[in-house]
C-alpha cells in the first residue's frame, strides 16, 4: 500500500514540476516581450527627443550665432572706446580709477 502511494505521489509531483516549468517558460516569454516593448518605446522616445532638439537648434541656432557675433562686436567697440578715452584723457582716467578704488576699499572695510 505504501509503495502505491509513493508512486502516485511521484507521478503527481512530476506533473506538477512539468506544469511549473511550462508556467515559468510562459512567464519568461512574457517578461521578454514586455522588455522588448519597453525598449522599443524607449527608443521611440529618444528618437523623438533628438528630433525635437534638432528642430530647436535649427530654429534658434542662427539667432544665437547672430547674438554672439553682435556681442563680440559690442565688446570690441567698448574696448576701443575705453582705449581711446584713456589715451585722450589719461589723468581723468587715473582719477576715476583712484576714486573707484577708494570707494571699493571703503565698502569692503565696512563689512
Amino acid at each position: 500500500m505504501r509503495n502505491t502511494a509513493t508512486q502516485h505521489n511521484g507521478k503527481d509531483l512530476g506533473k506538477e514540476i512539468a506544469a511549473l516549468k511550462a508556467q515559468l517558460e510562459e512567464l519568461a516569454e512574457s517578461v521578454n516581450g514586455t522588455g522588448n516593448s519597453l525598449l522599443a518605446r524607449g527608443e521611440d522616445a529618444i528618437e523623438e527627443a533628438i528630433a525635437t532638439t534638432r528642430e530647436v537648434i535649427d530654429k534658434y541656432g542662427s539667432n544665437a550665432r547672430k547674438v554672439a557675433r553682435d556681442s563680440i562686436e559690442l565688446k570690441d567697440r567698448a574696448a576701443s572706446a575705453l582705449v581711446e578715452t584713456t589715451e585722450a584723457r589719461p589723468l581723468t582716467t587715473l582719477a576715476a580709477l583712484l576714486g573707484i578704488g577708494f570707494l571699493a576699499g571703503y565698502l569692503c572695510r565696512r563689512q
